[in-house]
């Protein structure tokens, strides 16, 4: 397990994660097990990453990424609908 340095920019993310079993019913018909928190950070040119746990981490901020992702979305779509929907002048 990689030790995470408190020194540097650490950015959190959730993931899934594949066991590999042949068996295991989890990973065959879902996303896998977790989610699981991981730390990244670099060294260097190295891009290096530490597992957490499942509880988020105290650094982490409370935003949800996805969030962001999905509001500018459907801010996109409202904007192009309603340039649709104007009516052509000729």
């Amino acid at each position: 397990m990689a030790v995470i340095p408190s020194d540097q920019h650490i950015t959190y993310q959730l993931q899934f994660r594949k066991c590999g079993k042949p068996s295991c019913s989890t990973c065959r018909t879902g996303q896998g097990h977790g989610p699981y928190w991981y730390a990244y950070w670099r060294q260097g040119s190295r891009l290096r990453s530490g597992y957490i746990g499942k509880v988020r981490p105290a650094g982490c901020k409370q935003g949800n990424p996805t969030e962001k992702k999905q509001k500018s979305t459907v801010a996109k779509t409202a904007e192009y609908s309603k340039a649709s929907a104007a009516p052509a002048l000729m």
